[in-house]
């Protein structure tokens, strides 16, 4: 993140056409899947932001400012993600570090720009900084999900299968 860039939010913000794209209303995901698929309403809308920040920080592509929706969504992780925040933010330095090491920094620069994401005592591990940058990641992730992934999914299941195979080709696997 480049000192101009001022964190916008200190929460969660989702791509501009996440909801849209996964055809989010009701508090649900998939809302207008017809079947009886029990799964339809196991994905939440932190899944749908989740998704787009794997491939976001595989790929180390970064969105916008103009790709965000402005909305923070959630201020804190659910529930069912909250033991995995170090990590998250461990993902982030990497990234970001991964970015670093492509141009001329000191290391004490390098240090000075990791240590400006992270706050230990913020429930995300994280910034606003921080925070902004990973909205970022998910929004250039979720720009990367929409251009591989072709048709709109229609369901969980439909996702789940065709995400994994976009992210195991990113990552390398």
């Amino acid at each position: 993140m480049t000192s101009e860039q001022e964190p916008r939010a200190r929460g969660f913000v989702l791509h501009e056409s996440a909801r849209s794209y996964f055809d989010y209303s009701g508090q649900r995901m998939f809302s207008s899947t017809r079947s009886s698929d029990v799964a339809r309403g196991s994905l939440i809308l932190f899944d749908a932001y989740y998704a787009g920040l794997m491939l976001g920080l595989a790929s180390k592509r970064m969105g916008s400012d103009e790709m965000l929706d402005g909305t923070v969504f959630i201020q804190t992780y659910p529930n069912e993600y909250e033991p995995y925040r170090e990590y998250i933010a461990g993902l982030l330095v990497d990234a970001e570090v991964t970015a670093l090491s492509s141009e001329e920094y000191s290391e004490r620069q390098a240090e000075r720009s990791i240590s400006r994401l992270l706050q230990v005592a913020s429930p995300t591990r994280l910034s606003a900084a921080g925070m902004h940058s990973l909205n970022l990641y998910a929004a250039g992730g979720f720009e990367l999900l929409r251009s591989k992934m072709g048709a709109r999914p229609t369901d969980p299941a439909n996702f789940l299968m065709r995400y994994q195979d976009i992210l195991a080709k990113e990552i390398g696997g």
